[in-house]
């Protein structure tokens, strides 16, 4: 495998001395930083609020988060080990006053008992999960009546990266319908690649 196929792998589940590169690379691309800024736009996250993220990543969008969320509390939740290191330093003083909770873990099988959340968010993963029925489904469980799910995908690899993206739009519409959510779609102005935005409302 080549460095650059290696590297692209690992955003998948980032492990070692690449998994830390590629923590790196999601820490400090500005387009990133910008998908995360503008996915909480959209989920008008509020002071009091409790917040759950899947696939924090190095943890930028926990930082952003917990600087809205003053008062509630930001819990997030990735299958990677090295991703939580990087994202334990990133947040340690919000982590520190109790505001952020980081777990290790898959929402199918969380290490903890969750409890329920006001918004729930994730940023270019839904294209990682294996069973994306289950999980919206697992998501749901955890949702306070009246809450948000926002859902951001941007294609990296392939041709007709604009295909793709409706194409997870649709598809990820069609899951929130049948689990009785209302939803809309939101077109994100970020970087070069097209990024959509999928908000449902429990």
């Amino acid at each position: 495998m080549s460095f650059q196929k290696d590297l692209v792998a690992q955003f998948h589940k980032p492990d070692g001395g690449m998994g830390q590169l590629a923590g790196w690379i999601m820490a400090h691309r500005r387009s990133n930083r910008r998908r995360n800024e503008r996915t909480l736009e959209l989920l008008d996250l509020q002071q009091h609020e409790r917040v759950l993220e899947i696939g924090y990543g190095p943890g930028v969008a926990i930082r952003l988060a917990s600087q809205l969320v003053t008062q509630g509390k930001v819990f997030g939740l990735d299958h990677s080990p090295t991703m939580f290191d990087q994202a334990q330093r990133r947040n340690a003083k919000p982590i520190a006053a109790g505001r952020v909770k980081l777990l290790i873990g898959d929402i199918l099988d969380p290490p903890i008992e969750l409890p329920h959340f006001d918004k729930i968010f994730s940023v270019n993963v839904v294209q990682f999960w294996s069973a994306p029925e289950e999980t919206f489904a697992a998501l749901q469980s955890v949702l306070k009546l009246g809450g948000h799910i926002a859902t951001t995908f941007v294609p990296r690899v392939g041709a007709e990266k604009p295909g793709q993206a409706r194409a997870h739009a649709r598809r990820i519409g069609r899951i929130l319908n049948a689990l009785g959510f209302e939803h809309e779609v939101h077109w994100l102005s970020v970087g070069k690649n097209p990024t959509v935005c999928v908000l449902g409302r429990h």
